[in-house]
C-alpha cells in the first residue's frame, strides 16, 4: 500500500516537488500545499509572514493520512534561530497529528548525525538573507570556513543546474577535500542542486547537505522510517544515509 507524506512550499518555488519526488524512497507518494502568494509583499515580508501561515496550509493537508509533512522554507526559520524553529514545528505536529519537520531543522539535524563543526556553504541568497543565515547556523555551534555566492542578478528560482554545477564545484575546490567533521551546506529550497549533486556525489568525499536531502532523511527518521531511505533512487540520499551511519558507528 502507498504511503503519503506532506511537502508544505512557497507558493512560487519550482524546485522542491521534482527533487522530491527524486528523493522519495519507492512506497510513498509527496502531496504538497503551498503556503499563500503575497505578490505586494518583498521576500523578507513574505518569510515572516509564512511562520503564521503554516497552520493554514497544515489544514489543507489535514484528511489524507499523512505519516509526516516536511516544510520546505528554509529562509522563514533564519530570525527565530533553532530554538523558535523547533517550537514552530511542534506546534505544527500537534496540529497535524503527526511529525512535522522545517527544512532548517533537518539540516540541523543531519549535521549533527554527522558530527559536523565546519561548514563550507554554497549561498543563492541576496546578502541580507546570507547574513541571517550565517548568524543562524554560528549561533548553532558551527563554524563557516568557506562561502560560496552565486551570482543572483535575477530570482533565485531563476538559477539554473549549470550555475549550480559550478558554484558546487568552487566549493568543492575551496574545501580542499574531505576534512573530518566538514560538511559542504547547499543553502535554500529553491535552487536545483539534486542533478548536479548526483552527477558527482561518487566522486566527492565530503558530505553534501541540501535542505530537501536533509529534510526527507530527518522526516523518516521522524517518523522511525529510516530502513526505507534504501528504497530511494537517490544516490546522494543514499550516499549522506550511509555517511550518517558511518558517523554514528566511529
Amino acid at each position: 500500500m502507498q504511503r503519503k507524506i506532506g511537502i508544505v512550499v512557497p507558493c512560487a518555488n519550482p524546485t522542491v516537488e521534482p527533487e522530491i519526488h527524486k528523493l522519495v524512497p519507492s512506497g510513498y507518494f509527496p502531496y504538497v500545499a503551498r503556503f499563500p502568494s503575497y505578490p505586494d509583499s518583498d521576500l523578507k515580508e513574505r518569510l515572516t509572514k509564512y511562520r503564521s501561515d503554516l497552520s493554514q496550509s497544515i489544514d489543507t493537508l489535514k484528511g489524507l493520512d499523512l505519516d509526516g509533512a516536511l516544510v520546505a522554507c528554509t529562509g522563514s526559520s533564519y530570525p527565530i534561530g533553532l530554538s523558535g524553529d523547533r517550537e514552530w514545528t511542534d506546534e505544527a505536529s500537534e496540529q497535524l497529528g503527526k511529525p512535522v519537520v522545517s527544512a532548517a531543522g533537518s539540516v540541523a539535524t543531519v549535521l549533527k548525525a554527522l558530527s559536523a563543526k565546519e561548514l563550507v556553504v554554497v549561498s543563492p541568497y541576496p546578502a541580507w538573507l546570507t547574513a541571517e543565515f550565517s548568524a543562524f547556523w554560528i549561533s548553532a555551534g558551527y563554524k563557516i570556513v568557506e562561502l560560496v555566492e552565486i551570482n543572483k542578478s535575477g530570482n533565485i528560482y531563476d538559477l539554473t543546474k549549470s550555475e549550480m554545477a559550478k558554484a558546487l564545484s568552487e566549493a568543492v575546490s575551496q574545501s580542499g577535500g574531505k576534512r573530518p567533521n566538514q560538511v559542504l551546506l547547499v543553502a535554500g529550497t529553491g535552487v536545483p542542486s539534486l542533478e548536479p549533486i548526483e552527477e558527482m556525489a561518487s566522486l566527492i568525499e565530503i558530505p553534501i547537505v541540501t535542505s530537501q536531502i536533509a529534510g526527507i532523511w530527518n522526516l523518516f527518521s521522524e517518523m522511525n522510517k529510516l530502513d526505507q531511505i534504501p528504497n530511494s533512487k537517490s544516490a546522494a540520499l543514499n550516499k549522506l544515509h550511509n555517511q550518517i551511519l558511518k558517523s554514528s558507528n566511529s
